[in-house]
């Protein structure tokens, strides 16, 4: 089984991590994608 997470620039980290881990926990292949090319960059929601 395989899953796509779409992202943007400043996504909150844990809006990605969390889904991510969980897939991949459950033995789920996982891509991430973006509409934009390059790497994308997160924020922390935390201190």
């Amino acid at each position: 089984m395989k899953a796509l997470i779409i992202s943007a620039d400043n996504f909150e980290d844990l809006e990605l991590f969390v889904p991510y881990y969980r897939f991949k926990e459950e033995g789920i292949t996982v891509d991430v994608a973006s509409m934009k090319k390059g790497k994308i960059r997160g924020q922390r929601a935390w201190g």
